[in-house]
């Protein structure tokens, strides 16, 4: 008898719904670049600035179809991200660094007066809130 009820509850345990770890949504945080048709191209770019070179640096070309270029950033405890949109002939357009756990959307546009880069919308990741 005595058996039966310490393996009843290891039965339970085993045979209940496992938990998904949770998320780690926190350390990252995903951007994107929409391009809008202009007569130049645009390059949507960004690296980790820190005392020392820093993986995870990009450079990726934006299509003026309006079709969103997105790349994922990991938080880092050394660096600091630094983002830009270029196109050749005008002053780089900076993006402010995100807040982790977010997925920021920018619009990005070539005119006679020079790059624009405009936030267009922030959603959570996940379901880590901010």
């Amino acid at each position: 008898m005595a058996l039966s009820l310490i393996a009843l509850p290891l039965i339970g345990l085993l045979a209940g719904p496992t938990a998904a770890p949770p998320a780690n949504d926190a350390r990252s945080a995903v951007v994107c670049v929409r391009a809008v048709q202009g007569p130049r191209p645009l390059t949507f770019s960004g690296e980790l600035v820190g005392k020392r070179p820093q993986p995870g640096a990009f450079k990726l070309p934006l299509r003026p179809a309006g079709q969103d270029i997105c790349n994922t950033l990991l938080r880092s405890k050394v660096a600091e991200w630094r983002l830009e949109v270029t196109s050749s002939g005008f002053t780089a357009c900076a993006l402010p660094p995100p807040e982790f756990g977010s997925r920021l959307y920018y619009r990005a546009k070539v005119s006679a007066r020079g790059l624009k880069c405009e936030p267009i919308g922030k959603y959570p990741i996940g379901n880590w809130k901010p």
